[in-house]
């Protein structure tokens, strides 16, 4: 249970910008000033006022046209996704998008998003804004199985939903992890479920992992392929067969599930509707 990639998407798109700046400074050169937005891709950084952006990979964040025309710079979403809005939260003028595979594209894959929704803010207690599903666009198989793709809702933890497939042998044995070859979107990882949730409320870390996860599909990730928000990049443990095929490879994980980085509430596993409370700590809740 460790990660895989110890930095963000920001840290590795933000690089390139420092080392531009040293690197104008060394020649006594005016440095470009500019300064992106958190969530922007990497860019290629030369001329002073200048930025060309790279394009976004897929579930990497977007602004939609009517709100990028409000900032100095934007970028285009790549690999044949569209930037696609996600949500919108009450007191936030940007909507939330994502470069996403379009609608009933048939290279989907376990992780992407499946769900949009709104968000009411509460600005007094920001753990307790509420989320509301609004539609569905991906995803629409109504049962787990290793073939189709079902949509996990965020009730689980799980933000915006996520498209899920079971592993069959041939993701069990990386198959499609090839030399030389781009790497998949998604890889037999680790998943949780009931028992991970009530054993993860326990604080038993060691139950946990010995009886209460599994093999599934989950996003591919690696050193400069991220994980979408709210998702880190995990390791396979070092005995998982087949792992020598996929060196560096890792699988992206809700941050609670990565015991070190637990900065995120986990779902409570009992049943009804909960309101975590200020003072609450791991799997802690107040009943609604």
């Amino acid at each position: 249970n460790r990660i895989e990639v110890g930095i963000s998407p920001h840290l590795h798109a933000e690089m390139p910008r420092r080392e531009a700046w040293l690197r104008a400074t060394v020649e006594g050169k005016e440095p470009n000033r500019f300064r992106p937005l958190s969530f922007a891709p990497p860019a290629a950084w030369q001329d002073a006022g200048e930025v060309a952006y790279l394009p976004a990979e897929v579930a990497m964040p977007c602004l939609m046209p009517e709100d990028a025309k409000h900032f100095a710079a934007g970028w285009q979403c790549g690999g044949g996704t569209v930037c696609t809005v996600l949500a919108t939260a009450s007191g936030v003028r940007t909507k939330l998008a994502q470069c996403l595979l379009p609608k009933d594209s048939e290279k989907m894959f376990s992780g992407h998003p499946c769900l949009t929704g709104s968000i009411t803010s509460n600005p007094g207690q920001p753990f307790n804004d509420r989320y509301s599903i609004s539609g569905q666009f991906a995803a629409f198989a109504t049962d787990i199985s290793r073939a189709a793709y079902t949509c996990r809702p965020p009730k689980i933890g799980v933000p915006a939903g996520i498209a899920y497939r079971g592993c069959d042998d041939k993701d069990r044995a990386f198959a499609a992890f090839k030399p030389g070859k781009p790497m998949p979107n998604e890889i037999c990882g680790l998943v949780g479920g009931k028992k991970f949730d009530i054993c993860v409320a326990t604080n038993n870390f060691d139950q946990c992992l010995g009886g209460a996860v599994n093999r599934g599909n989950r996003p591919a990730c690696s050193a400069d392929h991220f994980c979408r928000e709210d998702y880190m990049c995990q390791s396979l443990p070092p005995d998982t067969p087949g792992i020598a095929r996929v060196k560096g490879i890792g699988f992206c994980s809700p941050t609670y599930f990565i015991f070190q980085m637990r900065i995120d509430n986990h779902a409570t596993p009992w049943l009804g509707a909960v309101r975590a409370t200020m003072g609450a700590g791991f799997g802690a809740a107040e009943a609604e």
